[in-house]
């Protein structure tokens, strides 16, 4: 679908094709992170488009990991554990390593219950509440306040 004219004109796009990976809008990503493999840049994809200067660009909304929060990490925060927030931005489609999976806390102890030792899901992680990083007030799931 066609934006504005002139300029501010812009084509959007339903998904986009990353080496064997289609990407779509709602999916969630891994993003180019330069010195922290362990605490990866994880984004959910909130649209898709081509600039008038062909510029291919992402609109994306940011999961924090517990480290990064105010608090910092919580005992009951595991490996894997993200905080939505209401942070967003836009980026080159480039800056998109892979798509992952963020998941209920439910479904990824489903999944990971019967794994075999030493296996991980490096792409998978479960949603431990929502984070704003302009307040630092964490909510839990089970919708607990915590005021950094």
């Amino acid at each position: 679908r066609r934006g504005l004219k002139g300029k501010a004109r812009k084509l959007f796009y339903k998904a986009i094709v990353r080496g064997r990976d289609i990407v779509r809008v709602g999916d969630c990503a891994v993003f180019l992170s330069a010195g922290r493999p362990n605490l990866p840049y994880v984004g959910q994809i909130e649209n898709f488009w081509e600039s008038w200067t062909s510029r291919m660009v992402v609109k994306v909304k940011w999961f924090y990991h517990p480290e990064e929060t105010k608090l910092g990490k919580r005992h009951r925060d595991g490996k894997y554990a993200l905080y939505q927030s209401c942070h967003e931005d836009e980026n080159d489609v480039q800056t998109i390593s892979h798509k992952c999976r963020v998941v209920s806390r439910e479904e990824y102890e489903c999944l990971t219950r019967n794994q075999k030792p030493n296996t991980t899901y490096p792409d998978l992680y479960y949603l431990a509440g929502t984070y704003d990083p302009t307040t630092g007030q964490l909510v839990t799931v089970e919708g607990v306040s915590i005021m950094c």
